[in-house]
């Protein structure tokens, strides 16, 4: 059985369904894993049903000073006198680490995931040292969101540093990952051997449930809703001013309607804000996160599943619980875009409606919301056959394709 060693920002229990379920089907394909990642608060430890597939290790990693901005740029210039291309202090702390757990280990290939830049360099010189290919996984960039990352002072700096050493380390990788459209295109300028693999979802949690009557109209949004300095990123206002447009016409009974927000304690602030601004706070329960095992059975008891995107203000962004509700089979309700590869992908799988204006959200929330009335539950036609594609597991085999040629290939000396 061949073996790939993964290095990575976060694997389960943290936020990482994507390595974690890529973990749990490598066995059924001729294939394991090692995992070093980094240590992560336990509040967002919501993904322990993917522990325990293969071998992983969390590295704790160390800390210089109170202020999070100057932290890091200490450790980017302390790494200036480790090594080069990008030697962060924390890419010199994992590899040390590695280095000294894997001695006479066997292993394949190195994949290192990220939704930033680090651990690019580590798993770079630890590819380069066991002379093994290199593939990198890309979950986000920087340049797919402008507003997310200060492009002034320290943070500035920082940026800039970070995208200059990022993409050398692409141009000598094997192989490259990403999770939309946009990111190829993006990042194919630095190397060619690009390959699109989506998010998704996991056919043995997340499958179509029969329309069943509902005790209310349940609307339901998972994950973070807090906003960047992006005007109208993630944005709830044309969604809530429609829910109190239809309050004021007494159009809404509050213990039949109700919208579900499963968040952070950021959002949570904001949400609250935002419901109080159109008096709407009695239709709205805002809750902590909730374990993703659970998730499926709080969507399968909704009527419309919610996403906030921002397509104007972001480029390629694809959340994982857009093919999660896809899965469920339940009327998904998208704003405040019209376009943009999230909309595409739900509207090609006939699985729900997009608006940018508050008179279409309001008309749409008051149709469905009668059709429960009348039915106790919401119709949906979700093209299943289409859905399928963004399974878990075929996305799996899509990178263990990916690991078997890229292991055929000879090691090339990738020093500078």
């Amino acid at each position: 059985m061949k073996t790939a060693l993964l290095i990575v920002d976060h694997f389960p229990p943290s936020f990482a369904p994507r390595m974690g379920y890529l973990c749990k089907y490598l066995k059924s394909l001729g294939w394991t894993a090692r995992v070093f990642s980094v240590k992560h608060p336990s509040k967002i430890n919501k993904f322990d049903n993917l522990v325990g597939y293969v071998p992983a290790e969390e590295v704790p990693m160390p800390s210089y000073s109170q202020s999070h901005a100057i932290d890091k740029l200490l450790i980017e210039i302390g790494g200036r006198f480790c090594g080069s291309l990008g030697w962060s202090m924390y890419d010199q702390k994992m590899y040390k680490h590695i280095k000294k757990e894997i001695t006479n280990e066997h292993y394949d290939v190195v994949l290192c995931s990220t939704a930033s830049f680090f651990p690019l360099s580590c798993a770079y010189k630890i590819a380069q040292k066991l002379r093994l290919p290199l593939i990198l996984d890309f979950r986000d960039i920087y340049e797919q969101d402008p507003y997310a990352y200060s492009t002034k002072g320290l943070a500035g700096m920082l940026r800039k540093i970070h995208i200059k050493n990022r993409n050398k380390i692409i141009s000598k990788a094997n192989a490259i990952t990403t999770i939309s459209e946009w990111h190829k295109e993006y990042l194919s300028k630095h190397n060619g051997n690009i390959h699109l693999i989506y998010n998704g979802f996991d056919e043995e949690l997340f499958f179509p449930h029969n329309e069943a009557p509902t005790s209310q109209f349940n609307i339901t949004y998972t994950g973070s809703v807090a906003p960047t300095d992006c005007i109208g990123s993630r944005d709830p206002e044309l969604f809530f001013q429609a829910i109190g447009e239809l309050h004021t016409q007494g159009k809404l009974e509050h213990k039949t309607f109700c919208v579900n927000f499963y968040t952070d304690d950021k959002s949570k602030i904001y949400l609250k804000q935002v419901a109080d601004k159109y008096g709407i706070g009695q239709y709205i329960h805002i809750t902590e996160w909730v374990s993703s095992k659970d998730i499926p059975s709080i969507l399968a008891e909704s009527n419309v599943l919610l996403i906030l995107v921002a397509a104007k203000n972001t480029h390629g962004v694809m959340g994982t619980k857009l093919y999660e509700y896809l899965a469920m089979k339940r009327q998904i309700l998208c704003v405040p875009e019209t376009s943009g590869p999230v909309v595409k992908i739900m509207t090609d799988a006939g699985a729900g409606h997009a608006f940018d204006n508050t008179t279409d959200i309001r008309n749409y929330l008051e149709t469905h919301y009668n059709i429960w009335k009348a039915t106790g539950y919401v119709p949906c036609s979700t093209n299943w056959e289409y859905v399928r594609q963004f399974s878990r597991e075929l996305q799996a085999k899509q990178f263990v394709e990916i690991f078997e040629k890229t292991t055929k290939e000879k090691f090339k000396d990738k020093s500078d």
